[in-house]
C-alpha cells in the first residue's frame, strides 16, 4: 500500500479543515466529513468505523470509543488522541446548534439527519491528495510496488508511522504489535505483523522520486 508519511498526514489534515464551508447548508456535513477522515487518519480506523458510531459511541468524559461489530464481528474500545477527542466534542456541539431536534441515532451525520456515507468521504479524500502532489498512480519499479493512494491508506500510514515512533523513541516495535493488533480490531496477528515489512515510507517516495528524475534526464 502507499504509506503516508507523518508530515503527509498533517498536511491532508489541515486540507479537509480548510475545505469546510462555512456555509449554512454545507458546514455541519463538511464537518462531519472532516471529523471522520480525522479519526481514520488518527487513529486507523476503517471507512465503515467512524460512518458507523452511535451517539452512545464515545464517551467525551474518557475520551473513548466504542466500535461495535465491526469487520469480523469484532468489537473494540479505543483510546483516541485528546485532540481528536475535542474535535469530535466540537462537532457534536455544532450539530445541536444547528439540529434542533436530532432524530438519528449516528454519531456523525449531516444537515438532513442521515448517517455519513462513503460517497462524501472518498471525493474530499480524493482532492485533499491531490492538492498535496501525491495523487500517484500504481507503478511497479523492479519488485517494489507503489501502490495507489486511497483512503483506507491512512488506516495503513497509521499503523506503520505509529512502529516508527516506537522505534524512534529506541523501542521495539515488536514488543507493541499486540497492544497495535487489539487497537486495530485485527483478528489475524499476521495481518499485523506485516506492518514492519513495509519499507519506510520516506525511502519509498525517494526511490520513487529517483526513478521519475532519471525518466526526465533520458
Amino acid at each position: 500500500p502507499f504509506i503516508f508519511s507523518k508530515n503527509d498526514v498533517d498536511n491532508f489534515i489541515n486540507i479537509i479543515s480548510k475545505r469546510i464551508r462555512k456555509n449554512e447548508k454545507y458546514f455541519l456535513d463538511d464537518l462531519a466529513v472532516y471529523t471522520a477522515l480525522l479519526l481514520m487518519a488518527r487513529c486507523g480506523l476503517r471507512i465503515s468505523e467512524p460512518l458507523h458510531l452511535l451517539n452512545k459511541n464515545f464517551d467525551p468524559l474518557n475520551s473513548t470509543i466504542y466500535i461495535k461489530n465491526t469487520k469480523f464481528s469484532k468489537d473494540r474500545l479505543i483510546p483516541v488522541p485528546r485532540k481528536v477527542s475535542h474535535e469530535i466534542k466540537n462537532y457534536l456541539k455544532v450539530k445541536d446548534s444547528i439540529i434542533k431536534e436530532n432524530k438519528t441515532p449516528y454519531l456523525l451525520c449531516g444537515q438532513v439527519q442521515k448517517k455519513l456515507s462513503k460517497n462524501k468521504i472518498y471525493p474530499a479524500f480524493n482532492s485533499a491528495i491531490k492538492e498535496i502532489g501525491i495523487k500517484q498512480p500504481k507503478t511497479i519499479i523492479n519488485n517494489i510496488i507503489f501502490g495507489r493512494p486511497t483512503s483506507h491508506c491512512l488506516r495503513h500510514s497509521f499503523a506503520v508511522n505509529t512502529l516508527k515512533h516506537i522505534r524512534d523513541n529506541g523501542k521495539q516495535p515488536q514488543k507493541y504489535l499486540h497492544i497495535l493488533a487489539a487497537y486495530m480490531g485485527h483478528v489475524k496477528y499476521a495481518n499485523t505483523t506485516k506492518y514492519l515489512t513495509v519499507i519506510d515510507s520516506e525511502q519509498r517516495n525517494e526511490l520513487y522520486n529517483f526513478h521519475l528524475s532519471n525518466l526526465r534526464i533520458i
